[in-house]
């Protein structure tokens, strides 16, 4: 048996299907009327002890139901979900201490109050020993460099800072499994580097397994070993996030050409190229291409690299099409 254990779980929502009109407005009154929206099927996966894993997807694919299933806010329909032999459920507590959640746009510090004065109340929720709170916090706020900011009302920190004392409330109780949803979302790439450390670190050294919803490529590059793809309503990849990467080839970038009088180009073999006005764009090149340039007549030139994230987005608007 895994750490995580999904065995084709499906899930649906009850939705209200409105009538147009007022006439309409005024039959739902008396007479609703209700479908049911697929939002998860037959999905299985299982996770070990210690992994670093990725759950992508786009929006509407269900990652935010099934994280609600795995931390035990709803349950299941058909299926079973296990973590660490237990069934989720928020009126376990021992279920609870295994466990620590950092949403991107939910905030379990209270705004007013300093982090500190939070992380106390987080201690005394989870019966944390005195010793062993003040050794572990010591550490984390050191390994983030948060000590100078500490006592500060939450409400005055940066989004980078507020975003790391999150996650070292999650990791109060020393939980072994920390989800993290959007955990980078509108830091910089300075906070967002020191964070990937501190994740892989904790990971590292205390073997917490790690499940992190993002649509930052950045995050999953640096932080995951293993990918999950959610697509319509299922697992569709399962696999190394080295496999992603090198079977997920980016496009070549797009070189975007302006003359001062002219198109700049005079001659150009086995590439695509438009022209238009003064301008000129180059794209689906090798390197068997040739491209030859009047540099006098080059006003500016722009290349525009395909990431990871949009070659990934194209896999989900095939799926769609």
């Amino acid at each position: 048996m895994s750490y995580i254990d999904v065995n084709h779980v499906s899930y649906n929502y009850k939705v209200f299907k409105k009538q147009s009109g007022f006439k309409g407005g005024l039959l739902d009154l008396f007479n609703r009327k209700y479908v049911n929206k697929e939002v998860l099927s037959d999905v299985s996966f299982h996770i070990e002890k210690g992994e670093k894993v990725g759950l992508l997807g786009p929006n509407g694919a269900g990652k935010s139901t099934l994280i609600k299933l795995m931390t035990g806010i709803i349950a299941p329909q058909d299926g079973e979900i296990k973590v660490n032999n237990m069934t989720p459920d928020t009126d376990n507590y021992v279920f609870l201490n295994e466990i620590g959640v950092v949403m991107g746009q939910k905030n379990q510090l209270n705004p007013n109050l300093s982090a500190m004065d939070s992380f106390n109340l987080i201690r005394d929720i989870y019966k944390v020993k005195n010793d062993e709170y003040q050794k572990r916090l010591h550490k984390y706020l050191t390994m983030f460099d948060l000590n100078k900011v500490k006592d500060y009302p939450v409400r005055k920190l940066s989004l980078g800072e507020k975003t790391k004392l999150e996650i070292i409330a999650s990791l109060i109780h020393n939980p072994q499994l920390l989800i993290l949803d959007e955990p980078t979302l509108g830091m910089d790439i300075v906070s967002q580097n020191a964070l990937y450390d501190f994740i892989n670190q904790v990971n590292e050294e205390l073997n917490v397994t790690i499940l992190i919803i993002s649509h930052q490529m950045r995050d999953i590059e640096n932080i995951t070993d293993r990918i999950l793809i959610l697509l319509n309503h299922a697992i569709t990849f399962d696999g190394k996030t080295t496999d992603l990467l090198n079977n997920v080839k980016p496009e070549a970038p797009t070189i975007y050409l302006s003359g001062k009088n002219a198109v700049p180009l005079t001659d150009w073999t086995e590439a695509n190229v438009s022209t238009e006005n003064n301008n000129a764009t180059i794209s689906n090149y090798s390197k068997d291409s040739t491209i030859t340039l009047k540099i006098s007549e080059l006003a500016s030139l722009n290349i525009e690299d395909s990431s990871l994230e949009e070659s990934v987005y194209q896999i989900f608007k095939k799926d769609k099409l």
